[in-house]
């Protein structure tokens, strides 16, 4: 009996240590291909891979026989090659525009479940790049390899395209796309949704990989836009091999990806990328750099992402985007908000005079988002101000007076251009609010100025500033049209509150 227990655990001891050892070479397999395309797509010999040129044609050629190895059909059943034409401001004085082509790269697995074989899961990852630099004389190195940007997503596209093959397919079908022009404003992910290849109210949602190619610097792999399907953390994998961090939404404008394309359309997106830690828009972004067994960590993460996708029945939609992507015409937001600057009293006669003196306040807004332009809503803020004064012109104003207040403001702002256009801009707003001062305390040992005070307060305001992204930051002016005294207190006199503030928002 004890040597069968032993037996038992000498092969069980067996079986686990050739497992180990066959993940750990499927792992280095996985990171030799994986070298071997980014090396290659990364190359002097691509001159950058900027639209239009050769070296952008070689390597859509060499995507698409991978995609043939693999046993990817294609997108329509003759090519792997979607082209368009592309628009650019032309040399010749007579001719204002020229043509150039740039050409996305769409294989697909086709879908094994009877019903569900009928949706598409879409994963991209764009191919161009910025090209060569000219006018640079004297420079060691002129071209932009665009490594990590974005030769790592390409091969993990293509990795992952072989990697579900050999798998032997998904329930929904999985269109692999090789997008081109996303450095000259996402072209190509644009002029695959405008031609329609697949229904787009089929495709359940799209991954872009980008720049995923420095984990070990980074040390986390983030997957932005969960938010955007419905009960993502139910059913999204947990890798136990390289640190995963999912993020609602994307916020930077900086960071702008072939996802935008898409959230317009309102199809749900995920974008993974390991930041922007490396070399990014630089000549010395090259293929010797790239992280390539935390690469080979990503490929196997978006591998468990996609089957997770494809598989899972009760695929939906959030209806909730980044703010960045798309606003619906009628969307709610929260925005809070911090404030500082300057107070000041404002006498209706020369009794007193005013000088600036401390203001802070935080809180929030509340408000309704009506078609990317308009917003309508009121907020709540806790404020702190300071009100310094003298009895006469250039006189002392160590006399102080320090209230704590809630503030309720009703502010309509307008955007400029609208959300859904661009991800920065500006903006100008008109508000009403009420004052309730809490608290109140007086440095002024010969007048009992708390006694004079009102608890409440009226007043408008106006302010302007800049968007970016979800960030804002502005000018704000608030003018007290009530006075702060007892109307008892003194004969047609009374003081008003002038707010001049620095304004610091962000979107919920």
């Amino acid at each position: 009996m004890k040597i069968n227990k032993l037996l038992y655990m000498i092969l069980f001891l067996f079986c686990a240590g050739s497992t180990a050892g066959q993940e750990k070479d499927l792992h280095t397999a996985s990171r030799i291909r994986l070298r071997e395309h980014v090396t290659f797509l990364a190359s002097d010999s691509l001159g950058g891979r900027l639209i239009g040129t050769e070296g952008n044609l070689i390597a859509g050629e060499y995507i698409a026989g991978c995609f043939a190895d693999i046993g990817l059909e294609e997108y329509n059943g003759v090519s792997y090659f979607h082209y368009f034409a592309v628009d650019i401001p032309s040399a010749v004085r007579d001719v204002p525009l020229t043509v150039i082509e740039g050409c996305n790269v769409i294989g697909v697995l086709p879908g094994t479940h009877p019903y569900l074989k009928n949706e598409y899961i879409v994963i991209g990852a764009h191919y161009d790049h910025l090209g060569t630099a000219t006018g640079r004389e004297g420079a060691v190195d002129s071209i932009y390899n665009g490594a990590d940007d974005n030769a790592s997503g390409t091969a993990v596209l293509i990795e992952l395209a072989a990697l579900l093959k050999e798998q032997g397919g998904l329930a929904r079908t999985v269109v692999f796309v090789a997008f081109d022009g996303e450095e000259q404003g996402l072209l190509g992910s644009q002029e695959f949704l405008e031609d329609a290849l697949f229904p787009q109210d089929k495709i359940g949602a799209m991954i872009s990989l980008d720049m995923v190619g420095y984990y070990r610097k980074s040390g986390v792999l983030k997957v932005l836009g969960t938010g955007t399907l419905r009960e993502a953390k139910k059913w999204m994998p947990r890798s136990g091999k390289i640190k995963v961090k999912h993020i609602p939404f994307e916020q930077s404008p900086l960071s702008a990806t072939d996802t935008r394309s898409f959230a317009v359309k309102e199809i749900p997106t995920l974008f993974l990328t390991t930041g922007m830690v490396s070399p990014y828009h630089k000549v010395t972004d090259h293929a010797h750099l790239i992280d390539y067994d935390g690469l080979a960590g990503v490929a196997e993460y978006t591998r468990e992402l996609t089957v997770a996708l494809a598989d899972y029945s009760f695929l939906e939609p959030s209806g909730k985007f980044a703010v960045i992507h798309h606003v619906p015409d009628r969307s709610f937001h929260v925005i809070s908000s911090v404030q500082t600057g300057s107070n000041q009293l404002l006498p209706s006669k020369g009794a007193l005079q005013g000088r600036s003196a401390f203001y802070s306040a935080a809180g929030a807004d509340f408000r309704m988002l009506w078609k990317g332009f308009l917003e309508l809503g009121p907020g709540l803020y806790l404020e702190h101000i300071n009100a310094r004064h003298a009895f006469a012109v250039g006189g002392s104003s160590k006399n102080r007076l320090q209230f704590l207040a809630l503030n309720v403001p009703f502010t309509c702002r307008v955007y400029f251009p609208e959300f859904n256009k661009l991800p920065v801009g500006v903006y100008a707003s008109s508000s009403l609010y009420y004052r309730y001062y809490m608290a109140s305390k007086a440095h002024e040992p010969d007048i009992d100025y708390l006694s004079l005070l009102r608890s409440h307060e009226a007043g408008i305001g106006f302010g302007m500033g800049l968007r970016a992204a979800t960030f804002h930051i502005g000018y704000e002016c608030k003018l007290g049209v009530t006075g702060l005294f007892k109307k008892s207190a003194f004969d047609n006199y009374n003081v008003r509150n002038l707010t001049q503030s620095l304004v610091l928002s962000w979107f919920f």
